[in-house]
C-alpha cells in the first residue's frame, strides 16, 4: 500500500508544482551518503511517520463493492501519513528557488485527484486528503537530528486516507419488508395478531397498492372466532 502512496504523491508533485523529468524525486533516507550522490536536483519525500487520525475517524457501518460483490463493514479507519519534503541541488539559492515552487505546488490543493489513484490504493471513490502539519514542535530539527544532523529546511506534508481492511461480510439481499407479531400477554388464549408492513421503493406509493395492503392489514389482524 505504502509503496503505491509513494508513486501518487511524486505523479501529484510533478503534475501541481509542476516538475519536468530533469528533476528527480527519491523516497530514500537523506543521509550525507546518499546525498553526496546525487547528480541532479531532487526532491526527497521522506516518510518518516505514520499515526491513526482521530479527528477525521468514524464509527458505524458502510456499503462497499469489491468486485460484483457488496460488503458489509465498519468505516475503514484513517491515517495521516507525513513526509518531509526536501530540497537538494548543490546550491543554496536554488534550493530555496524549487523549495518554494514545491510549497505553492502542495498549497494549490486539499486532495489528490481521482484520476492518479491507483486500485488498491485505498476504498475506491475516497478522497485523499492533504495538508501540512502545524507548528507543534520542530519537526525538521527532530527529523534531521534523527538522519544526518545537518538541519535543512523542509515541508512536513501530511496525507490522510482511508484505510482498505479487508475485512467485511457480504451484504444480504435488500428488505422489502417486516412482519411484526404481538400478542396479548394477560389473555393467553387470544390469538396473536399479525401487521406486514411494505418498504417503499420510491418516495411516493401508488394509492390503490396502499389501500390493497391495508385491507390486507385489516384481514390479518383480530381474534379468531
Amino acid at each position: 500500500m505504502l509503496h503505491l502512496l509513494d508513486e501518487v504523491l511524486e505523479a501529484h508533485l510533478r503534475n501541481t508544482v509542476p516538475l519536468d523529468r530533469a528533476i528527480d524525486v527519491s523516497f530514500a533516507i537523506p543521509d550525507r551518503e546518499w546525498s553526496t550522490g546525487l547528480a541532479r536536483p531532487t526532491i526527497s519525500a521522506y516518510l518518516w511517520d505514520i499515526k491513526r487520525d482521530d479527528k477525521r475517524n468514524v464509527g458505524g457501518v458502510e456499503l462497499v463493492n469489491r468486485g460484483s460483490t457488496k460488503m458489509r463493514r465498519l468505516v475503514s479507519p484513517r491515517v495521516r501519513v507525513s513526509y518531509f519534503l526536501s530540497v537538494f541541488t548543490g546550491d543554496q539559492r536554488d534550493e530555496h528557488v524549487l523549495l518554494g515552487r514545491l510549497l505553492q505546488g502542495v498549497m494549490k490543493s486539499r486532495e489528490i485527484s481521482q484520476d492518479i489513484i491507483p486500485v488498491g490504493l485505498t476504498t475506491p471513490g475516497a478522497r485523499i486528503e492533504l495538508t501540512i502539519g502545524s507548528g507543534e514542535g520542530n519537526i525538521a530539527r527532530e527529523f534531521w537530528g534523527g538522519v544526518d544532523g545537518r538541519y535543512r529546511p523542509g515541508i512536513d506534508l501530511q496525507i490522510i486516507l482511508p484505510v482498505d481492511t479487508g475485512l467485511g461480510i457480504e451484504a444480504g439481499p435488500p428488505t422489502t419488508g417486516v412482519d411484526i407479531r404481538t400478542a396479548d400477554q394477560r389473555q393467553p388464549t387470544r390469538n396473536s395478531q399479525r401487521v406486514r408492513s411494505f418498504i417503499e421503493e420510491g418516495p411516493q406509493s401508488d394509492k390503490s397498492s396502499t389501500d390493497k395492503s391495508s385491507a390486507d392489514e385489516s384481514s390479518q389482524v383480530g381474534d379468531s372466532p
